[in-house]
């Protein structure tokens, strides 16, 4: 036992991957290890992992909800334990149920049943979560009117903003249509320099309504698009818009979604489509970003495979 937990650790410090599952198999490790006698079997209840490997803001999600499905983790540890004689490790898993079974789970010695486990096809499903209202920190000019990270589109401080963002939006595409102009009517023939003032120009038009105008006017038809950089802290990465509507009004918010990659473990983030793909979005997996690749169902929370043809895990 002692050999295999050694052999674990070591595969996941050579070779570290991004993803929940790895840190909660980590987590178990190095708690094995730590113990006098390894041998002993050592159970971990949802909550100790989520206190272990959860950041701040998941400490306040549910365990059940934050603790990946059974199947993705022993589909990691499989992954992340390399083909040879030595006996391996599986998880061991007990479903709770009832009032105050709790699910637990644990590392052990790898039975005969194991490698039929370890040979079952990854699910072609996955399941994102959506974070929870003002987890996403706006930065400090998206506070003026993203308070606590949304806003409602028709109070005061919405109708402000989304009325500026027109404005400003209108303005810019008459300044380059000025800029235009006055190049046009420009004396003399066309220059070197006139033709780099048209580049930089342009690039820059580009650059500043993509990064900040656009996304505002598609979330309008897409419901949820990538946020722009300068709305997010600058510690907030990967996030996104979403549009939707409560009661009788509609909000938009920063919000983020993940899932857990069923064929490797790994975090599974919303990207563009772009060039593989035809949805605006899909959940890409960050380590294999074009392999392991899902459609995204902003109502449902649920994706399908849209990656290459699948391979059973045997022949991985």
């Amino acid at each position: 036992m002692l050999e295999a937990l050694l052999r674990l650790q070591r595969h996941l410090v050579e070779n570290p991957s991004r993803g929940r599952s790895y840190e909660i198999l980590s987590f178990m490790v190095k708690t094995g290890l730590a113990r006098p006698d390894c041998t002993e079997k050592l159970t971990f209840e949802a909550k100790t992992l989520l206190a272990g490997c959860g950041t701040a803001v998941e400490q306040e999600m549910d365990p059940k909800t934050w603790v990946p499905s059974i199947s993705i983790l022993r589909r990691a540890l499989c992954l992340a334990q390399v083909a040879c004689f030595e006996q391996r490790l599986q998880l061991g898993y007990q479903p709770g149920g009832g009032r105050g079974n709790v699910s637990l789970y644990w590392l052990e010695l790898e039975s005969e049943g194991g490698l039929a486990q370890a040979a079952e096809n990854p699910s072609p499903i996955v399941l994102y979560r959506r974070s929870a209202n003002g987890t996403i920190r706006p930065s400090l000019v998206a506070r003026l009117f993203l308070r606590d990270g949304e806003m409602r589109n028709l109070s005061a401080r919405g109708l402000t903003f989304l009325s500026s963002i027109l404005l400003s939006s209108a303005l810019w595409i008459a300044m380059l249509g000025m800029m235009l102009l006055n190049l046009a009517l420009r004396d003399g023939p066309i220059t070197m320099g006139s033709l780099i003032t048209l580049c930089l120009t342009l690039v820059g038009f580009v650059f500043i309504w993509r990064e900040v105008y656009s996304p505002w006017f598609r979330v309008i038809d897409d419901c949820v698009v990538k946020a722009p950089h300068w709305v997010s802290a600058f510690k907030e990465v990967n996030c996104e818009l979403e549009m939707f509507r409560h009661e009788k009004y509609r909000w938009t918010r920063l919000v983020r979604f993940s899932a857990d990659c069923p064929i490797c473990g790994s975090n599974i983030e919303l990207q563009s489509g772009k060039p593989d793909q035809n949805p605006p979005l899909v959940g890409r997996c960050v380590e294999s970003p074009h392999a392991h690749v899902y459609s995204f169902d902003r109502m449902t929370l649920r994706g399908v495979y849209l990656g290459p043809t699948m391979a059973s895990l045997k022949d991985y």
